[in-house]
C-alpha cells in the first residue's frame, strides 16, 4: 500500500517538474525571442513584428507609440508586454539612410554662356529629413563645344544621405549673328517721334534663334531740327550676337516748330501763374454739357499746340505753363494742360502711363468722367496712322500699341473693363546669362527636435495603461534620444534680384 502511494506521489511530482519544465522553456524562449534593440528606416510605422522573430499573440506596446514622428530619426527607450505578465525594456532607433529623390530638368544653353545654378537642374524633390545641399558633383561644367552631354547633380539631405541625378545638357555653340533685312531710309515731318514705325518691312533671321531682338538706336537723332540722321538697327540672338544695318531719318519740321534761340527745350519757361492763363483759355471753351466742354478742352490743346520732345526737370504746373505760353511740348505737355482746364471745369479726370513703354518712351493721357462713366481722352497731336485725337474711348476703342496700360489700377471704364497689361519685351544683352541663386552649405551636426516628441494621451485604456510616475507596468510615450554627429540642415540663403528702372521721354 505504501508502495503505491511512494509511486503514485512520484508520478505527480514528475508531472509538476515536467510542467515547469515546459513553462521554463516557454518562458526563455519567448525572452530570447524579444530584440533588444532594433532600427528603423526613417518613415516606417513602428510595429510589433521588428522587436520579434515570432510575434506572440498576447504581445503588445506597454509604452504609448501613437504619437513618435518616424520622419525624425531619434532614439527611443519603450517597454513590451508579453507572455503571463512579463514585460521588456527595448532600444528603437529611428535612422535615415535614404538618399533624396527627384527628376532633373533638361538645359539647352549657349556656349558662352553661365551655367545655371545646380538647384535649377532639378525639380520635384523629396526626402524625409529635407534637402540641404544640391551641387554639381563634378564641379561647374564648362562647355567649349556644341552637343549633348549629361551633367550629374548630387543631392544631399541634412543626414549625410546623397543621390546623383542626371542632367541633359544640350549645348549650341553659335558663333553667327542675326541677318536684318527690309530696312529703308524714313522721313518724318512734325517732330513726333511715336508717329515712325521703324519696323515695317524688317525682317530679322538666325540660324538658331527664332525670335532674335531688334531694337533701333537713334540717339543721333534731334528730332526738332530739321536734318537728315543716321539710324542703327541692332539684332541680337540668346547667344549674345549683333547683326547692323543702318539707314536715314529725315525730319522736316514746320517753320513755327523750330528750335529758335529763346528756346531752350526745357518745361520751364518762366515763373507765371498756369492757372491764370488756363482760366482766360478756359473762358472760351464753356459749352452746354461737361461732354460738350471736355471735347471744346480737348479740341483747343490738340489744334493749339505741336508736338516737340523736352528736357529737363518736370512738373505739372512748368509743362501746363509751358504749353499755354509756348504753345509746344511733348505729351505730358498736352496731358498736363488738358488736365488743368479740366480740374477748372469741375470734370474728375485722372492720368493714364502707358506700360509697358514702346520704342522706349512712355506716353500720358487721361480717364475722364462722363456722363457717369469712365472714358480715355488724348489730345496728342496725332500720329501718321492715327490722326485726329482719342476723345471718349473705351479700352477696346483705345488698345492700339501707343495706349497699353495696365487696366487693373485704374477704375472700371466705360464699354466694359478689360486688364490690359502686356507682358514685357526684355531688353537683350550682349552677353545673356542665365541667374544663379547660390549653393547652400551644410553642416554635419543637428540635433532631433524635441518638439517633434509626441505628448502622451491621458486617457487610461486597459491594453495601452498610461503610468503615474510611482508605477513601473507601462510608461508614457518616450522623449527621444538625441543621436550626435549627425548633420544640420541648412536652408539656401534668398538671392537678391534688382529691378532695373528706367526714365521716361
Amino acid at each position: 500500500m505504501e508502495e503505491k502511494v511512494l509511486k503514485r506521489m512520484i508520478c505527480v511530482a514528475a508531472a509538476v517538474l515536467a510542467v515547469l519544465i515546459v513553462v521554463f522553456i516557454v518562458s526563455c524562449d519567448e525572452k530570447a525571442n524579444i530584440k533588444e534593440e532594433v532600427m528603423i528606416e526613417a518613415g516606417t510605422p513602428i510595429t510589433l513584428d521588428v522587436f520579434f522573430d515570432e510575434v506572440p499573440d498576447n504581445a503588445l506596446f506597454l509604452t504609448d507609440v501613437s504619437g513618435i514622428d518616424t520622419k525624425i530619426p531619434a532614439v527611443y527607450q519603450l517597454k513590451i508586454g508579453y507572455g503571463k505578465k512579463q514585460e521588456a525594456d527595448v532600444i528603437l532607433r529611428i535612422e535615415d539612410h535614404v538618399g533624396p529623390t527627384g527628376d532633373p530638368v533638361p538645359m539647352t544653353l549657349y556656349c558662352g554662356w553661365k551655367m545655371p545654378d545646380a538647384t535649377d537642374c532639378v525639380e520635384h524633390l523629396f526626402d524625409l529629413s529635407g534637402i540641404a545641399k544640391i551641387e554639381y558633383q563634378e564641379g561647374v561644367p564648362t562647355f567649349t563645344t556644341g552637343g549633348s552631354f549629361s551633367v550629374p547633380v548630387l543631392v544631399t539631405d541634412v543626414y549625410g544621405n546623397s543621390s546623383v541625378i542626371l542632367v541633359p545638357f544640350t549645348m549650341i555653340d553659335d558663333k553667327t549673328a542675326p541677318v536684318i533685312t527690309g530696312v529703308h531710309d524714313l522721313e518724318l515731318t512734325g517732330g513726333n517721334p511715336e508717329g515712325l514705325d521703324f519696323f515695317t518691312g524688317v525682317l530679322v533671321t538666325d540660324d538658331y534663334d527664332t525670335e532674335p531682338a531688334i531694337r533701333v538706336d537713334d540717339s543721333q537723332v534731334n528730332y526738332t531740327v530739321n536734318g537728315t540722321y543716321e539710324i542703327i538697327y541692332q539684332a541680337i540672338d540668346k547667344a549674345g550676337n549683333i547683326g547692323t544695318a543702318k539707314a536715314n531719318l529725315k525730319v522736316t519740321m514746320p517753320v513755327e516748330a523750330q528750335q529758335s534761340s529763346n528756346d531752350n527745350g526745357d518745361y520751364y519757361v518762366g515763373d507765371g501763374d498756369p492757372y491764370a492763363v488756363a482760366k482766360k483759355v478756359m473762358a472760351g471753351l464753356w459749352r452746354d454739357s461737361e461732354v460738350e466742354t471736355a471735347r471744346a478742352i480737348f479740341n483747343w490743346v490738340h489744334d493749339n499746340l505741336w508736338f516737340r520732345l523736352l528736357s529737363g526737370t518736370r512738373t505739372y504746373e512748368s509743362a501746363a505753363y509751358r504749353g499755354f505760353t509756348r504753345h509746344n511740348g511733348d505729351c505730358y505737355v498736352y496731358y498736363a494742360c488738358c488736365k488743368m482746364l479740366l480740374d477748372l471745369a469741375g470734370i474728375e479726370n485722372m492720368r493714364v502711363d502707358r506700360s509697358p513703354r514702346y520704342n522706349g518712351n512712355i506716353h500720358y493721357w487721361l480717364l475722364v468722367k462722363l456722363n457717369g462713366e469712365w472714358y480715355h481722352c488724348d489730345a496728342t497731336e496725332g500720329y501718321n496712322d492715327h490722326p485726329g485725337i482719342w476723345f471718349m474711348c473705351t479700352d477696346d476703342q483705345i488698345n492700339d500699341k501707343y495706349h497699353h496700360f495696365n487696366g487693373s489700377l485704374y477704375p472700371m471704364r466705360a464699354g466694359g473693363s478689360k486688364d490690359y497689361k502686356p507682358s514685357d519685351t526684355p531688353t537683350p544683352s550682349p552677353a545673356p546669362s542665365v541667374s544663379v541663386t547660390p549653393t547652400p552649405e551644410v553642416s554635419v551636426t543637428p540635433t532631433p527636435e524635441v518638439s517633434a516628441t509626441p505628448t502622451p494621451s491621458q486617457q487610461q485604456v486597459t491594453d495601452t495603461p498610461t503610468p503615474t510616475q510611482a508605477q513601473q507596468q507601462n510608461t508614457d510615450t518616450p522623449t527621444p534620444t538625441s543621436e550626435p554627429a549627425t548633420p544640420t540642415e541648412t536652408t539656401p540663403e534668398a538671392q537678391d534680384t534688382g529691378n532695373q528702372g528706367d526714365g521716361n521721354t
